[in-house]
C-alpha cells in the first residue's frame, strides 16, 4: 500500500548534478543537510512506532525465516535497521534474459530524493505482514501484542512518514529553494494529498 500523499520536485536530480559539476563539496553539504534535517526527523518518527515488547511471543525465540540466522526479533536490531537514504538512483526499464531462456521485465523507477527504509528482516516482515491479505500469522499480529501505531500493515514506516510529512516537506522545500538560488533555475514542485 503506497503512501497517499507525495511531494514531487521536478528537475532536482539535474540541478544537483549541475552543482556537483561545479562544486562537489557543496553538493555533499546539500545531501548532508537533507539527511540531518528531514531524514533524521523521519527516522526518529519511525523508531517511535516500534513496540517495546516482542510483537508475538515466539518471534523473539528463533528465526522468522527458516534456515536463515539473524532473522529473529530484536528491538535493537529493528530500530538500528530504520534509516533514511538521500538520492536513491532511478533505473531504466529493461528486460533480462536468464540462462534457462526465461525473461523478466523490470519497470523503470524514478530518482528519489529521500527514502525511508527498514533494513532488518524481522522489522520488515513485522511492518509489512498482511499488506496483500494474510493468514494466521497476520491474524495473530493484529490480535496480540503491543501496538504503538496501527494494527494493520504498514505498521511503522508509512504511518511515521505521514505523521511528520508537513515538517519534512518544509525542510525539503527550504533546501530546494537554496538549490534553486545556487543553480539560478526554477524547479517545479507539486503536492498531492
Amino acid at each position: 500500500m503506497p503512501a497517499e500523499a507525495s511531494y514531487k520536485v521536478y528537475g532536482i536530480q539535474e540541478a544537483l548534478a549541475e552543482i556537483n559539476k561545479v562544486d562537489r563539496t557543496l553538493r555533499r553539504q546539500i545531501t548532508k543537510d537533507i539527511q540531518r534535517g528531514a531524514g533524521t526527523r523521519l527516522v526518529t518518527a519511525a523508531r517511535s512506532f516500534i513496540p517495546t515488547a516482542t510483537p508475538l511471543s515466539r518471534m523473539g525465540n528463533g528465526n522468522m525465516i527458516k534456515g536463515r540466522d539473524g532473522t529473529g526479533w530484536s528491538r535493537a536490531r529493528v530500530i538500528a535497521g530504520i534509516r533514511s537514504v538521500v538520492g536513491k538512483r532511478g533505473s531504466r526499464a529493461r528486460t533480462v534474459t536468464f540462462s534457462n531462456g526465461r525473461t523478466a521485465d523490470f519497470k523503470a523507477t524514478q530518482y528519489q530524493l529521500l527514502v525511508l527504509q527498514q533494513r532488518d528482516v524481522a522489522g520488515a516482515i513485522w511492518d509489512h505482514a498482511g499488506i496483500r491479505g494474510g493468514g494466521q500469522f497476520v491474524t495473530n499480529l493484529i490480535a496480540e501484542g503491543e501496538h504503538v501505531g496501527p494494527r494493520t500493515a504498514p505498521r511503522a514506516l508509512e504511518p511515521a512518514a505521514m505523521s511528520v510529512l508537513p515538517a519534512v516537506e518544509d525542510e525539503v522545500d527550504k533546501i530546494v529553494q537554496r538549490v534553486m538560488t545556487i543553480v539560478n533555475r526554477n524547479l517545479v514542485t507539486t503536492r498531492t494529498r
